[in-house]
């Protein structure tokens, strides 16, 4: 069964980060993950402030995709690569978390596609045995180049599962952003389904507009009681920008997806 948690950057921003957690477990939320990686220090304050009412920190963001400097496409970035996979992941791990989102970055103009690649899969999978010890998982983000992420490398999730199945890793996923792939492709029920081992986290937001997945044109329920019989048990994150008032976006979107 899929779990629903809340991406804590986006809820409350009127509170600090650490005071959001009880305020989404007051909206009957019981999972959070953040866009926050490199500050180990306030991973802790998220996991104590869930500790006192019942909500756990399950995913973190490894890099961002403007990071050229880390890109994982960039074969010349292998070392910074993994030093940051590792840094980043010591600190989720830290914090009681045990997966991140790893983003492959903007394609480098004048570069062959392919050779950006066998960087991608060299680098992936160089991180995944490296973290693999650790019980830690990165799940790949294909995003959407036609309205939020022009010149992203990384814009199909035929290509990521194709990327995840060669790296041939059971701590590497394909994370699946509903909100990226309604916009990039269709079909999206079937691909599931028939690839749903391949999927360790997905993400939720309506279209058009990146509001909540209520308001759009993708039938959220009903992915999720398909993903659901395919067998899937992990995580689904609300990452999307609130048009409705906190705490009634988050209550009636979980009542939304209550299915």
């Amino acid at each position: 069964m899929t779990k629903i948690n809340a991406l804590v950057d986006l809820f409350f921003k009127d509170l600090p980060l650490a005071e959001r957690v009880p305020a989404i477990a007051a909206c009957g939320y019981k999972y959070i993950e953040t866009w926050k990686g490199k500050d180990a220090g306030v991973l802790r304050q998220m996991q104590a402030a869930g500790r006192d009412c019942g909500v756990e920190l399950i995913s973190i963001v490894m890099n961002f995709a403007t990071e050229d400097n880390v890109a994982p496409i960039r074969a010349e970035n292998l070392g910074r690569f993994l030093d940051q996979m590792d840094r980043y992941a010591d600190n989720a791990l830290s914090a009681g978390c045990r997966q991140g989102i790893v983003t492959a970055g903007q394609a480098v103009a004048g570069r062959d596609a392919e050779d950006q690649r066998r960087a991608l899969v060299a680098a992936l999978r160089a991180a995944g045995e490296r973290l693999a010890g650790r019980g830690f998982r990165l799940n790949l983000e294909p995003l959407n180049t036609r309205v939020d992420h022009a010149g992203y490398f990384l814009d199909d999730p035929r290509e990521g599962l194709a990327i995840v199945r060669e790296v041939n890793l059971p701590n590497v996923r394909l994370l699946y952003d509903v909100y990226h792939m309604t916009i990039m492709t269709g079909n999206q029920t079937v691909f599931l389904e028939n690839n749903i081992e391949w999927i360790g986290h997905f993400h939720a937001a309506g279209v058009p507009g990146r509001h909540e997945p209520f308001e759009g044109e993708t039938n959220y329920p009903f992915l999720l009681r398909r993903i659901n019989a395919a067998g899937y048990n992990g995580f689904m994150g609300l990452e999307y920008m609130p048009a409705l008032p906190c705490p009634e976006t988050l209550v009636k979107t979980l009542e939304y997806l209550s299915v």
